[in-house]
Order: structure tokens, then sequence, then C-alpha cells
């Protein structure tokens, strides 16, 4: 995939902020004085591609791959945060 357009990079860098949030919401419950998120995933991750209509390739801002869905991510990411922050 790629070279993705600013418009597409700006986009997916919001969505990994929404992700972000998500995640340091989590981790305040616990740990109220982190601030900082440790995602390796790099923006550039947070793209996928999907076949549709009418038979094309279509990249769109999602989760990275790796994951099931937004909440094995966000558990994933909280878990780092926690580990870096207190390990």
């Amino acid at each position: 995939m790629g070279p993705f357009s600013e418009q597409d990079l700006k986009y997916a860098s919001e969505f990994r902020e929404w992700v972000h949030e998500e995640v340091l919401e989590k981790v305040h419950e616990r740990y109220p004085e982190i601030e900082e998120v440790v995602d390796p995933h790099p923006v550039e991750e947070y793209f996928q591609q999907v076949w549709d209509y009418p038979g094309a390739w279509y990249t769109v801002v999602a989760i990275p791959e790796r994951y099931r869905n937004r909440k094995a991510l966000v558990d994933t990411l909280v878990k780092l945060t926690i580990e870096k922050h207190t390990g």
C-alpha cells in the first residue's frame, strides 16, 4: 500500500488520535499520571485495502490489520502503555 495523499494521512492520524484518547481513558482508570500512549504502529499502518464494487481495491482508514477489532487494538495499547510507564 501507499503512497498516501496528505489528506489520507490526515484522516488516519485523526483516527489514530481517537484510538489514543480511548486508550488514555482506560489507562487513567488505574494510572492517572500517564499522559502518553505507547503505539508501535506508525500512522501508515492505520489503513486497510478493501475489495469493493465495481471490482476495485480501495484504501480505507481502519485499525492495523493484525487486530480482530478496535477493542483488541485498544486493549493491546493499554497493556503496552502501562508496561512502558510502570515497568
